[in-house]
């Protein structure tokens, strides 16, 4: 395809990425899939979600944007001597997108039908409103210019709603632990382990309908 492009000097656009590369000619795309990469599982979900996001949006409803909390936070002052325990969120970003509307029970239902649905699940909510970036193929020749298609702001926000929603409920759970907090990875929580603290965590992602499994600690620390 790109010797036949680079023969007629044509005007065509091109991005490649793990599991495929696309070429865009005379408003024709063309799918070329990779060899080393199998097929994403549960691509159909790709089309739920983004179906769902623009009726969410379309409805009206009102949704604010949480603060801008950090992904991923250490307590620098939590003693090493103390035990050590971890609440794991399960699908936090697809239960929080279930959870404030933007997709349907539905989908999120069709979603979690496989655990091989997980990398669609999750692409199909961090591509939303991103569009597409490709480099221009200009007389026949790959240029570094590139062009952006399908850039919606609004949509790509929905994404920053569910993240910052997550960061939001971490931060929720620090306060409640106060110095028993040890830090979180993006939705995954530590903290010193007491029958306390362990059901003021597991009480509190109750409350939010958000399902968790807990991870005992391997042994004691020892100062």
């Amino acid at each position: 395809m790109l010797d036949h492009i680079e023969a007629n000097h044509s005007l065509a656009y091109i991005r490649s990425g793990k599991y495929a590369t696309e070429i865009v000619r005379n408003k024709t795309s063309y799918i070329f899939g990779t060899k080393d990469n199998k097929p994403m599982k549960g691509l159909f979900i790709y089309n739920m979600v983004r179906k769902d996001a623009k009726a969410f949006l379309d409805s009206g409803k009102k949704h604010r944007l949480p603060k801008k909390n950090p992904v991923n936070e250490i307590n620098d002052n939590f003693s090493v001597k103390l035990l050590l325990t971890a609440t794991d969120l399960t699908d936090a970003y697809w239960t929080i997108a279930k959870n404030v509307g933007i997709i349907s029970e539905y989908t999120y239902l069709k979603g979690i039908q496989s655990k091989e649905y997980k990398t669609a699940r999750l692409a199909a909510l961090s591509t939303l409103g991103k569009g597409k970036e490709y480099n221009i193929i200009r007389n026949g020749k790959q240029t570094t210019e590139t062009v952006l298609v399908g850039y919606d702001e609004q949509l790509a926000n929905l994404y920053l709603y569910i993240r910052y929603t997550c960061y939001k409920h971490m931060q929720e759970v620090k306060k409640l632990l106060g110095k028993g907090f040890a830090g979180y990875k993006t939705d995954c929580i530590y903290y010193k382990d007491t029958k306390r603290n362990r059901n003021l965590v597991h009480k509190y992602f109750l409350k939010v309908g958000i399902d968790f499994v807990h991870i005992e600690p391997e042994k004691e620390r020892t100062p």
